[in-house]
């Protein structure tokens, strides 16, 4: 098996090095975040991944570090051997919508001093098209370079990592072979993309599509609304036994990738007509706008407003921890420009245990005694389904704003609106 070095250490590094170990490959992490590195040298899984603690336990053994601060930190002295080296870096968006591929360039240049010339480059980020090329043209010594797009759904991607086809692709016919060597030790099915372009755009492409259609569905959903239409028995009537109809269901649409991967797509086309790509992502930013309009008029004339607000986590099913494109952060940023204090809000969520000072996390509903004027559900984990927190919200909350349809809405005592039937989001 080969030594893989994997940079970066996130959600899509981590259980990648981590799926790659269960295969017997030796792996090693870098990350300059330094309690990232410590958790990871006491075998602690960092973040929550169904499986991940145990398949830490399990194949990285217990003698000797696996994380390192920096590349020649792991490098220095180490063995000369065939080696794969993968950079999942994450490349955000800033206020100007643009991705910051600077940290991935200056990676990959300290990267070369300590590549041979049978070890492979392969560029797990998200970039925009034509990165990878780019990478080849501007940093000397890079001989070999595959991008291979992550596809893969926080809470499940241990397992998908198995089970999705992998895309891989390459420079050079070396470069190819290595991926597809590497890639179909983990996976059944391999797809070989012709060029890096393409890998790179299949990625943008997915997210990308997915994010339209949820934009689709919010629009529709408004149009619904002002003419009274129930927009889930629309959708669902308007899908039913129709393939070439596949509406996605309204609601929010976060995520560490589909709240960026659009703007990433529209980065990589000079033309007008990337505007249908923005102008959907900006739809789905501002649906939340809806909801707290209808909080705030809910709340007038209230002294003092108590809000619960169920799910931090970006979504809710598979269960993840991560907080990133969760829109819990605009809701917590508009509850404060409304004049409601951090101590009268209170957040639900099973894994989660933090998201900003002086707010008070639960993970459960059992023995809370408190009362609350307004919930906002964001995300449908199970225990948002279970008899007791049903129990709880007809008992103890006034009003209802919820991203997810519910069988027993009619039960609640006082107020409810129900905007739409899913929260979702992808790598």
């Amino acid at each position: 098996m080969t030594r893989v070095v994997v940079v970066g250490a996130g959600y899509v590094g981590l259980t990648l090095g981590v799926a790659a170990a269960t295969v017997g490959h030796e792996v090693k992490f870098v990350d300059t975040n330094v309690e990232i590195v410590t958790k990871l040298n006491s075998r602690q899984a960092t973040f929550y991944e169904r499986g991940l603690q145990e398949a830490l336990d399990k194949y990285f053994g217990t003698a000797g570090p696996i994380a390192f601060h920096t590349i020649a930190d792991l490098m220095r002295g180490a063995e000369l051997t065939e080696t794969i080296f993968v950079v999942s870096l994450g490349t955000p968006v800033g206020k100007d919508h643009t991705a910051d591929l600077t940290p991935i360039t200056n990676v990959v240049g300290e990267l070369v001093q300590w590549m041979g010339a049978n070890d492979l480059l392969v560029l797990r980020s998200t970039v925009a098209v034509g990165t990878s090329r780019k990478l080849l043209d501007t940093i000397k010594n890079l001989e070999h370079i595959s991008f291979c797009p992550e596809r893969t759904i926080e809470g499940k991607a241990l397992e998908e990592l198995f089970t999705l086809p992998q895309v891989i692709s390459g420079n050079s016919d070396q470069a190819r072979a290595q991926a597809k060597t590497f890639f179909g030790s983990i996976a059944s099915d391999i797809v070989e993309a012709s060029t890096l372009e393409t890998a790179e755009l299949i990625k943008l492409a997915s997210n990308t599509f997915r994010d339209l259609n949820f934009a689709f569905a919010n629009l529709l959903a408004l149009i619904a609304n002002d003419h009274d239409v129930n927009v889930n028995e629309l959708i669902h009537h308007a899908n039913f036994r129709y393939d070439r109809n596949v509406i996605a269901m309204p609601g929010l649409v976060g995520g560490p990738c589909l709240e960026k991967d659009a703007y990433i797509l529209a980065q990589s086309y000079d033309g007008p007509e990337a505007k249908l790509l923005l102008e959907g992502r900006q739809l789905n930013e501002n649906i939340l706008g809806k909801a707290v309009n209808f909080l705030q008029k809910k709340l007038e004339g209230i002294k003092a407003p108590r809000v619960l607000i169920c799910g931090a986590a970006f979504k809710g099913r598979p269960v993840t921890s991560d907080t990133r494109g969760s829109f819990i952060y605009p809701l917590l940023d508009q509850l404060k420009t409304a004049g409601i204090a951090a101590d009268s809000i209170h957040v639900l969520d099973p894994v989660v245990g933090y998201v900003a000072e002086g707010i008070s996390m639960r993970d459960s509903v059992d023995g809370l005694e408190e009362r609350y004027d307004i919930m906002v559900q964001l995300t449908n984990h199970e225990m948002f389904d279970t008899s007791s927190f049903n129990g709880f919200v007809r008992t103890s909350v006034g009003s209802v704003i919820s991203f997810w349809p519910r069988a027993d809405s009619p039960d609640y005592h006082g107020e409810s609106l129900w905007l739409g039937g899913r929260h979702h989001s992808a790598p």
